[in-house]
C-alpha cells in the first residue's frame, strides 16, 4: 500500500498539470498602448492612487510611485491578474531614480507581487487583515545601493529580508507550488538563482499575482501605525524618485506538480526534484 500510494504522489509531482497552458494568454510584452486592458488595479474605494497611472511608453510598461509602501495594513500600487493554482510567474524590470541610476530614498523598489485577495473600502477596512509577498528590486537601506527586498506579510505582520543585487534589468520570478513559493532572479542572459522559499498554507487557492513599485518610506513613517490615515491621505511628504521599466511579465503553470516531502527514502524522489528544478530554470 506505501509503494502504491508513493508511485501516485511521484506520478502527480513528475506530470504536468491538465490545463498547462491557459496562463500564457496574461503574458505580456507591452508592445502596444493596449496592453493593460486584461490587468486590473488596486485601488479601493476611499484609498488614495499610491502611484501616477500606469503607462506605457517605448514597448514597456512604465511605474512610477508617489511616497508609499507595502508595510503591515499600509497598502501601495499593484497590478494584477487573479490566478487559482499554481503558477510561475516571471518580469525583467529595471529600477532607476528620477535624478541618478537608483532611488536615493530609502525602500524604494519594484517587482513582482503575489497578494490573497481582499475587498474592502475606506469605509469597510479593518486592520490586521493582509496577507501577502513580494520580491523587488531597487534600493532599500542604505538608500542609493542596489538591493532584492523580500517580505512575507501574514495577518499584516510583516518580515524583511534585504539581499544585495546587480544594477540594471533583472529577472524576477516566483513559482508556487502550493504551500510552497520559490523565488529566483537572474541577470539577462545569466543564470537563475534561488533567493529564497516560503512556506504559506495560509494563502487561498486563488491569489492577485502581479506587479508592485513603491518609493520613499521615510515620508511614511512618520504617520506609522496611523494606517487609514496614510491609506486614504498618503503620506506626510512626496519625495519619491523611482522610476520602475518593465519589459515583460509572463505567466505559466509549472510543469510539475506537489513532492511528497515525507518520502525522503523514495526511490524516484530524485527524479522528482530534478524534473522540479528543471522546470524553475527554463524559459
Amino acid at each position: 500500500m506505501r509503494q502504491t500510494l508513493l508511485s501516485v504522489f511521484l506520478v502527480t509531482a513528475l506530470s504536468p498539470p491538465a490545463a498547462a497552458d491557459e496562463l500564457r494568454s496574461l503574458s505580456s510584452g507591452f508592445d502596444g498602448p493596449d496592453a493593460l486592458a486584461g490587468w486590473s488595479e488596486h485601488l479601493p474605494t476611499g484609498f488614495t492612487r499610491k502611484w501616477r497611472e500606469p503607462r506605457i511608453e517605448d514597448g514597456r510598461l512604465v511605474l512610477q510611485p508617489l511616497s508609499s509602501g507595502w508595510y503591515e495594513d499600509n497598502q501601495a500600487g499593484h497590478l494584477y491578474h487573479p490566478v487559482a493554482g499554481d503558477f510561475i510567474a516571471t518580469t525583467r524590470i529595471e529600477v532607476t531614480g528620477t535624478d541618478a541610476a537608483l532611488p536615493q530614498t530609502p525602500f524604494s523598489l519594484a517587482g513582482l507581487f503575489i497578494r490573497a485577495p481582499r475587498g474592502v473600502s475606506a469605509a469597510t477596512w479593518a486592520p490586521g487583515q493582509e496577507n501577502w509577498l513580494f520580491f523587488s528590486i531597487g534600493t532599500a537601506a542604505p538608500a542609493g545601493e542596489p538591493h532584492y527586498e523580500i517580505k512575507t506579510t501574514t495577518n499584516s505582520l510583516s518580515t524583511l529580508k534585504i539581499l544585495p543585487s546587480p544594477t540594471g534589468p533583472v529577472d524576477l520570478r516566483i513559482a508556487r507550488h502550493g504551500e510552497l513559493f520559490t523565488l529566483l532572479a537572474r541577470q539577462p542572459g545569466g543564470d537563475w538563482q534561488v533567493k529564497d522559499q516560503m512556506i504559506r498554507p495560509d494563502l487561498p487557492e486563488t491569489l492577485n499575482v502581479g506587479l508592485t513599485a513603491y518609493a520613499d518610506y521615510g515620508s511614511v513613517a512618520p504617520i506609522y501605525p496611523d494606517f487609514q490615515r496614510y491609506n486614504t491621505q498618503g503620506a506626510v511628504e512626496e519625495k519619491a524618485d523611482l522610476i520602475a521599466y518593465v519589459d515583460s511579465f509572463a505567466l505559466r503553470r509549472p510543469t510539475t506538480g506537489r513532492i511528497p516531502v515525507a518520502n525522503l527514502d523514495a526511490p524516484d524522489f530524485l527524479e522528482a526534484i530534478t524534473a522540479r528544478r528543471a522546470d524553475l530554470l527554463s524559459d
